[in-house]
């Protein structure tokens, strides 16, 4: 959320580089914990870092990609968090139950790749939009043509005003203005929905399918192969929104399909039923997330773009702590059909707020809120 703030005010790549290197010396600290508190705390500290990252890192992808290739090239780097998941959960597996330290290995494993990755982070350019509303225009085309994009996407006219170094300073009160508010409105409904029943379906399928009738570890193993399949979700609608169909009727389509595959899941009754419908729900459910990492940020300006996928994203996680409280709580009440027959009608809600929001493929994305009236 606030990495996002930062992000608008003082450039991508800074932000980048604090919210990895959080991440980095809280994972491996917390190896060192003494007591539940300091685990805790430390933990807390390294989920803002990721937090951090899901909010700054799409915004600056998306001013840096070419037109073209921008949704499948932003999507692909989204679907990679699921291959960090499913690395994770392996080694994990492995690691912690080695010994009575084994969390405390597991925990500087996870640190020294984020390590790696920061040295690297140190060579990557600037975002070029952020510096071209700082009247560092010749900067941003040197660093398009350094990274080969040969159609550089057209910079708003004029140099930026008092307005828009106001923008910098209180972007969140800019997403808020006209004419951005509706498309905050509709997003923060989007990602609260999506969030919501993909985190109570996440942290509750093991023990849905339990509640099945699966072994613990048939149902373990049901959830890796999920995994694998929420993974060639991702890719798969990487691909399809650079295609002429667009992000709009591909999210749409991937939200209402999803509905369908939910209330599927919640009648299945055999194995391979519980199994196919759980594999194709998290499919379509990753695969949206692939796609709105994309979309969000589209629809803001650069001034406000950070900011705009930040709080949006951090209003969705509010729906993951929701949803998988709202199972718990209906569980026992409505049994397994029930609660994913209400997660089926929830996701008629995200569905219709996409449609009221801006295609943008094959677009380039804009800067300031005068160019937005513009395009």
């Amino acid at each position: 959320m606030w990495a996002g703030w930062l992000g608008d005010k003082y450039g991508r790549k800074f932000v980048m580089q604090y919210t990895l290197l959080t991440f980095t010396i809280t994972s491996i600290i917390a190896a060192l914990s003494w007591n539940s508190i300091s685990f805790g705390v430390l933990r807390f500290i390294t989920g803002i870092g990721v937090g951090g990252e899901s909010a700054i890192v799409t915004p600056y992808l998306a001013e840096l990609m070419p037109i073209r290739s921008r949704g499948r090239l932003l999507g692909i780097s989204d679907a990679f968090f699921t291959v960090g998941a499913i690395i994770a959960s392996l080694i994990n597996l492995v690691v912690i139950p080695s010994g009575i330290n084994g969390w405390r290995i597991a925990l500087v494993i996870a640190g020294i790749p984020a390590l790696y990755v920061w040295v690297i982070r140190k060579g990557l350019p600037e975002s070029p939009r952020w510096l071209a509303i700082h009247n560092k225009s010749s900067e941003a085309r040197e660093i398009y043509e350094r990274v080969g994009v040969q159609n550089i996407p057209p910079f708003s006219k004029g140099s930026p005003t008092d307005s828009h170094r106001e923008t910098r300073t209180n972007s969140f009160t800019k997403i808020w203005s006209r004419p951005l508010a509706g498309k905050t409105v509709l997003l923060w409904i989007t990602w609260f929905f999506i969030e919501l029943v993909y985190y109570g379906f996440l942290v509750w399928i093991p023990s849905l399918l339990v509640k099945h009738g699966l072994t613990i570890v048939k149902s373990l193993e049901y959830s890796f192969l999920m995994n694998i399949a929420a993974l060639v979700g991702g890719v798969v609608a990487s691909a399809v929104q650079d295609t002429r169909w667009g992000r709009k009727l591909t999210i749409i389509l991937f939200f209402f399909l999803s509905g369908i595959s939910s209330y599927l899941f919640s009648i299945a009754k055999s194995d391979w039923a519980i199994l196919l419908t759980g594999c194709i729900l998290s499919f379509l459910l990753n695969g949206l997330f692939s796609m709105l990492y994309t979309f969000t940020p589209e629809q803001y300006p650069t001034e406000t773009r950070a900011t705009g996928q930040g709080f949006a994203s951090a209003f969705g996680h509010i729906g993951g702590t929701v949803g998988p409280l709202i199972v718990g709580l209906t569980l026992a009440s409505f049994g397994v059909g029930g609660v994913f027959t209400i997660f089926a009608v929830m996701l008629i809600v995200p569905m219709i707020a996409v449609s009221f929001l801006s295609e943008m493929r094959n677009k380039a994305v804009y800067d300031t809120l005068d160019a937005s009236h513009q395009g």
